[in-house]
């Protein structure tokens, strides 16, 4: 394939990227407002972090730095559809839990809730905020991770064989996994973080 250069912005040359659902407290309407977000990435193992870049124009954004904790929510690709209707709803305007009859778990550690649908989601503590470019770097720590059991081997590898993890194209387009494409090649010197 011959390439071409081209300017930032003119692709999504930064996806695939996994989908995670932001999960943050609205107090004043006692509901959550949920939000997909695919600039997220774990920061560290000790202690474990995980950040999540969101606008400061969104209510999301607005509503974690109110609450100080968020939740993070990683759907199959089946649920690619409630991750579309999670973005094109303001949870400024709408009760995105009442409105898609969203299934929620309490948090064990924290006050924001998980969605039930995630094959895995954790309760994050906001210890910090930076300002990068367009969005901010919301730093949580994880304070506790829920998990389906036979989603994950006994390494705690996610087994795609059994879920299918939603994937982001750019576009409103998304995909899954082929399990069939999985590898683990074998150890040839020092294991990559």
């Amino acid at each position: 394939m011959a390439r071409q250069s081209a300017v930032p912005g003119s692709c999504y040359f930064y996806y695939p990227r996994l989908v995670c659902v932001v999960g943050v407290r609205d107090d004043a309407r006692a509901t959550t407002n949920f939000a997909p977000v695919t600039w997220a990435t774990p920061l560290s193992s000790d202690p474990p972090l995980y950040g999540v870049c969101l606008s400061p124009k969104t209510f999301t954004h607005h509503l974690a730095l109110k609450t100080g904790e968020f939740t993070v929510n990683f759907l199959p690709v089946t649920e690619a559809p409630l991750a579309a209707a999670l973005g094109r709803l303001s949870g400024r305007d709408v009760d995105k839990v009442r409105a898609l009859g969203l299934e929620v778990e309490a948090g064990e550690v924290l006050g924001t809730p998980s969605l039930a649908v995630a094959y895995i989601s954790a309760e994050c503590l906001l210890l910090e905020r930076h300002q990068v470019g367009d969005q901010t770097l919301f730093v949580g720590e994880v304070q506790c991770i829920h998990a389906v059991a036979e989603a994950f081997d006994a390494d705690g590898v996610l087994r795609v064989d059994r879920v299918t993890p939603l994937l982001y194209l750019g576009s409103n387009n998304y995909v899954g996994t082929d399990a069939s494409s999985a590898t683990r090649p074998e150890p040839q010197g020092a294991p990559v973080p």
